[in-house]
């Protein structure tokens, strides 16, 4: 067990020192230290988003999906004021602020289902990626794909019904799209109370002294503010789907004409951007090197994390453990990037940075990823208990 942790911090502090020459030519290396301690606190803390939501689906255990509300609570007392009065003060801020529309249904429905049975998100994905689980940079791998692919057909889901845009942050006064803001999360929180209450008769609770979640719900709403007030713009990793994939198009010199898609057209100026220039890219890196670093100092996976990932994952694997853990994932993978791109973004830019921007497509966002989380999750039991009364 020594060696194998000697190995890991080895290989972190060979990532670290690489990190030095890429903090020395980054035009925003403060993007890269905020990612650093996202990824921390996420790896420190074993925070996520995919197995919380399975928790609560499955189980009835919400304390997760609880946090998650209160994240979204911290961060919009923070982001309404600011998107509200910093642009009047000369300060460039602007929400993850986007228009409902049948991409955002369709495409956090695919998300949601490649979560479910990928057994993780976007973050989660980086999360498990610095933490030296070689499985998920297969998924990663097809994520890049899937959403590459997606931003090739821009221009078909430019074409489907769209129903404007709303920001309870800037279209009303932002102290009563505030209020609004937190009577909704509110309510969302007693619904959840009360699952848990119902089929346990007692509640995991969020609030007391030196809770953890607590805590790292609080550092993450500062951290995505800190990064709103860096870059101009909230927290974000789908964007480096497509990114990627452009710059594996030019540099294998695939025949692909990328110049041309819409997608391209209309983000021209950030793909000219080079890797260390993207605040992005830049961010998920640090995210990469934050988590490996928390890894390496916990010595390992927390265990009731590991726990945690095992259950979901063979929660939603039995009925597809004949296609092989490969194939499922690399399709998995190409559906969550293909989604991720199609909705305007994953868990963090999709669902955390929209609700905390007051925009309403976040709220629809979530129920559609969750719609085809809960989807994926019957379907999987629903087979297996069909093969099981085979037997």
């Amino acid at each position: 067990m020594q060696v194998t942790v000697n190995r890991q911090i080895v290989f972190v502090s060979a990532v670290l020192l690489a990190l030095v020459g890429l903090m020395l030519n980054a035009a925003q290396p403060q993007m890269l230290a905020l990612g650093i301690l996202l990824g921390v606190v996420f790896q420190f803390f074993s925070f996520g988003f995919a197995n919380f939501w399975r928790q609560g689906l499955v189980e009835s255990r919400t304390l997760g999906m609880r946090s998650h509300l209160l994240l979204l609570a911290f961060g919009g007392v923070l982001f309404f004021p600011a998107l509200a009065l910093l642009p009047a003060q000369g300060v460039e801020v602007s929400g993850a602020i986007r228009p409902l529309g049948m991409n955002v249904l369709v495409g956090a429905f695919l998300f949601g289902l490649g979560m479910a049975l990928v057994g993780s998100c976007s973050s989660g994905t980086l999360r498990h990626m610095g933490s030296l689980n070689g499985r998920f940079y297969l998924v990663f791998l097809w994520m890049v794909v899937g959403g590459t692919f997606a931003a090739s057909q821009a221009d078909f889901w430019l074409d489907m019904p769209v129903w404007g845009s709303f920001s309870a942050a800037v279209d009303l006064p932002w102290y009563l799209g505030l209020a609004l803001h937190l009577i909704v999360i509110l309510a969302l929180y007693k619904l959840l109370l009360y699952r848990e209450q119902k089929r346990f008769g007692v509640v995991d609770p969020l609030f007391f002294r030196a809770s953890p979640l607590m805590l790292a719900v609080l550092l993450l709403a500062v951290l995505n503010f800190l990064i709103l007030l860096s870059s101009h713009s909230p927290w974000a990793v789908s964007w480096i789907f497509p990114k990627l994939g452009v710059l594996g198009i030019q540099t294998l010199s695939l025949p692909v004409e990328w110049e041309f898609w819409a997608f391209s057209a209309q983000n021209e100026t950030a793909l000219s951007k080079s890797l260390l220039d993207d605040g992005i890219v830049l961010t998920s890196v640090g995210m990469l090197i934050g988590v490996s670093l928390a890894f390496a100092l916990q010595g390992g996976l927390h265990k009731d994390q590991a726990k945690d990932d095992k259950l979901l994952i063979e929660e939603v694997n039995r009925p597809f453990a004949k296609l092989g853990r490969g194939v499922k994932d690399s399709a998995m993978g190409t559906l969550m990037g293909y989604g991720a791109v199609t909705a305007y973004g994953c868990n963090v830019g999709g669902f955390f940075s929209a609700i905390v921007s007051g925009s309403l497509h976040g709220w629809l966002w979530m129920l559609a990823a969750l719609t085809g989380m809960s989807a994926a999750l019957f379907l999987s039991r629903l087979i297996a208990a069909l093969r099981f009364a085979e037997r």
